[in-house]
Order: C-alpha cells, then sequence, then structure tokens
C-alpha cells in the first residue's frame, strides 16, 4: 500500500469517526423527535425536510462538487477564490428557491400553517447548502478532519434543539419550528467562524462576475445529479402525507433515517476518496475505472452486510421509538436493499464526475429520477408506503443497471478506437 493510499484510508478513518460521533448524535436526535412529534407531525416535518433536499442542489447549484472537482485537479485556488462566489450563490440560491416553493408547498400540505413551511423550509435548505460549500473546499483540500467537525456539530446542534424542546415541554411543529430555526441560525454562524481559522483569517464574500457563467453552467450539471440522487431518498417522503397519510409518510421516513444511518461508513469511504478519483478520471474513464474497480468489493462487501443487519435489526424498533412506530420495522425491512444499490450507483456517479462525464450522468439520473415520480404518483395511492418502497428500490436498480452500460459502453468504444483518449 503506498503512502498516497494510507493517507485516504486514514481520511476515511476520520470522516468514520467524525461520522460516527454524527451517527451517535443524530440517533439520539432521531429517536428524541419523532417520540416528542409522533407519527403524523413527524410524517409533516420530514416531507418539508424532504422538499428542502430536492431543492438544495438547486440552490447552492452543485458548487460543492465543483470546488472539489477545481481543488482536486488544480489545488491553486485560493479560499477566498473558492468560497465568497460559491456562497453568495448558494445564499441567494437557496433564498429564491425558498420563495418560489413555500407557497406550492403549503399547499401541498394543506392544513400545516403557512408560516410553520415557510420557517422551517428557508432554514433547512441553508442549514443543508452553507455547510455543503465549506465541505466542498474542505474535500477538494482533502482536509477530512474539517468536514467531520462540520457534520459534527450540525449533529450536536439538531440533539441540542431537541433536548431544549423537550426540557420545555414544546411538543407541537410550530413551537419545534421556532426552535430549529434559532438552532440553524447559531451552527451556521458556528461554521463560519470555525472556517475562518481552519483556512484563512478571512473569508471575503465578493462574487467574481467573470466566474459566474463558468460556475452556473458547471454547477448545473452537478446540481441535476445531486437532485436525481435524492430523488430516491426523499421525493417518496414528500408525496406520501399528501398522497396517503401524514401518519404513513412519517413511519417511512422513520425507517429511511434508519437507512441513512447505516450508511455511514460508506459514504466515508466514498467521500475519502472523491477527490482521487477525480484525478485518476482527468486521465481517462479507464484509468477512472481501474481505481474504482478497487472500491467495489468494499461498497458491495459492506452494503449487503448492512442491509442484511438492518432486516436482523428491524424487531427492535418500537422497542426504541414506541409501540406508534410498530409499522416502521417492516418498513426498514423493503428498504434495506436501498443500501447496497445506492452506494454502488454513488460510486458510478463519482467516477463519471471524474472522468467529465457529468451530462450523461445527469442525463440518466434525470430519467432514473423520472421513473421514480411516475412509480410514486401510480403506486402511493394504491398501496401507500408498500408502492413508495418498490419505486424506490425498482428506480435505483434501474439506475445502477443504466450507469454501468453507459460505462461499459465508453469503455468498449474506447478499446476499438485504441489508446487514444477522444
Amino acid at each position: 500500500m503506498d503512502r498516497a493510499e494510507q493517507q485516504r484510508l486514514r481520511q476515511a478513518a476520520w470522516l468514520m469517526v467524525g461520522n460516527g460521533l454524527r451517527l451517535g448524535l443524530s440517533g439520539a436526535y432521531f429517536i428524541l423527535l419523532a417520540r416528542l412529534l409522533g407519527p403524523e407531525a413527524f410524517g409533516v416535518f420530514s416531507a418539508i425536510l424532504a422538499c428542502s433536499n430536492l431543492a438544495a442542489p438547486f440552490g447552492y447549484l452543485g458548487q460543492s462538487e465543483l470546488l472539489i472537482q477545481r481543488l482536486s485537479r488544480q489545488g491553486s485556488l485560493t479560499c477566498t477564490q473558492g468560497v465568497g462566489p460559491s456562497l453568495w450563490l448558494a445564499g441567494l440560491g437557496c433564498g429564491g428557491m425558498a420563495l418560489v416553493l413555500w407557497p406550492l408547498l403549503s399547499v401541498w400540505l394543506a392544513g400545516t400553517p403557512a408560516a410553520v413551511v415557510g420557517v422551517l423550509l428557508l432554514s433547512d435548505l441553508l442549514f443543508v447548502a452553507v455547510p455543503e460549500v465549506y465541505r466542498g473546499i474542505l474535500v477538494g483540500r482533502e482536509q477530512v478532519a474539517g468536514v467531520a467537525l462540520i457534520d459534527t456539530g450540525m449533529a450536536l446542534g439538531r440533539l441540542g434543539a431537541v433536548l431544549l424542546a423537550v426540557a420545555l415541554g414544546w411538543g407541537s411543529l410550530a413551537q419545534w419550528a421556532i426552535l430549529y430555526s434559532l438552532m440553524v441560525l447559531v451552527v451556521l454562524l458556528l461554521i463560519a467562524g470555525g472556517m475562518g481559522r481552519w483556512s484563512e483569517p478571512s473569508l471575503p464574500l465578493a462574487l467574481s462576475w467573470r466566474d459566474l457563467r463558468e460556475r452556473l453552467t458547471a454547477g448545473w450539471d452537478f446540481a441535476v445529479g445531486l437532485a436525481a440522487v435524492k430523488t430516491f431518498t426523499d421525493l417518496d417522503k414528500l408525496l406520501l402525507p399528501r398522497l396517503a397519510s401524514a401518519a404513513a409518510g412519517g413511519l417511512y421516513s422513520a425507517a429511511y433515517r434508519v437507512i441513512n444511518f447505516s450508511q455511514t461508513p460508506m459514504i466515508a469511504l466514498l467521500t475519502s476518496h472523491f477527490a482521487e478519483l477525480c484525478r485518476q478520471g482527468q486521465k481517462g474513464l479507464p484509468q477512472g475505472w481501474r481505481y474504482a474497480w478497487q472500491l467495489f468489493p468494499w461498497v458491495v462487501g459492506y452494503g449487503s452486510l448492512a442491509a442484511l443487519g438492518l432486516a436482523l435489526g428491524s424487531y427492535g424498533i418500537p422497542w426504541v421509538l414506541g409501540s406508534a412506530y410498530r409499522e416502521t420495522a417492516l418498513i426498514l425491512r423493503w428498504l434495506s436493499p436501498v443500501i447496497l444499490l445506492e452506494g454502488i450507483h454513488l460510486l458510478l456517479s463519482h467516477l463519471l464526475t471524474g472522468a467529465g462525464l457529468q451530462k450523461p450522468r445527469s442525463r440518466l439520473q434525470l430519467m432514473a429520477l423520472g421513473l421514480n415520480g411516475l412509480l410514486n404518483a401510480v403506486w402511493i395511492p394504491r398501496w401507500g408506503w408498500q408502492g413508495a418502497a418498490l419505486a424506490t428500490l425498482l428506480s435505483e436498480m434501474a439506475l445502477v443497471l443504466a450507469l454501468l452500460l453507459l460505462i461499459g459502453g465508453r469503455l468498449h468504444a474506447l478499446q476499438r478506437s485504441g489508446p487514444r483518449e477522444p
């Protein structure tokens, strides 16, 4: 094992330690919040967060992935060049997305006060987008200890907010919206201050208009791909409260939270190798494929074991979350294969990004997004959460197959044309 690979494994270890802390904190937050709000209010809250997650990539326009790609290839961008324009785009984009989506989501979640919807939507959009820009800087520079600190700080903020809600006896969605928005403000200010000490003494936010067009063009491709990835995990949470019931949405969202927790080691591995995948991919798709192939056994092995572990461990869900979430155990058994499918999907997507093939990757992800949305719209009214789970599984399988066919076709074409790269 060479020194570079040892360094990447150390980075993965840093991320897993940080994500392990985040996992424990997020697990406590999730359990307390699910018990505090109950399935119905938790379903509404999850639907708002799902809308935020789907919109966030278009809010910050893929700036984190763009920064990772630039920094991993050039290594010469200063913090000012990277953070300033990206933060402006993220802030303005998320504010604009919130204004557009607020009235639509209020109508979709009829019965929930519009003010509550607006506060939660804007707060979470900023909570997703701004730290993501900072992560892009740190991952691109392979300073993953900083990523772990950001993730842990965000998890601490969430847990602190829900502990305060429990202490105050605030169990309504409106009261939770107040605490959540205040928590987001505090955490973002702390992250901004911490990043100033981590990278540069100051972070000027001057927007470079010469760079704007390139950032928007490249960022849009990243945003489409990121939105497609998030669709598989969030669209069904948004649709269930309206097409089935808020309680069904809460039960399903609780199961997906457990899925997300279980993906932590895999996400740490892929994040720590993302910059190297970009460097290898720049040398050509075959070189990138050879590097990605070394990660496949880890992704497939962990995904298979985690899926089996979740299926077996799901029987303890009612004991952890309460009897109101008894059906969540069954939902979790249905969804457990998602860990394996999504791990392969993310690895293949990172490979295509590193090789500069964002556009064909994004087209395939958009097609899978459309399939997922269509299946959800047809099956959720008929079968409730079972329809949402089937739509997710089939869409993930279709996307993995499509990505493999795209990569295989490109590699075959390169072999036929000889060693010269197109």
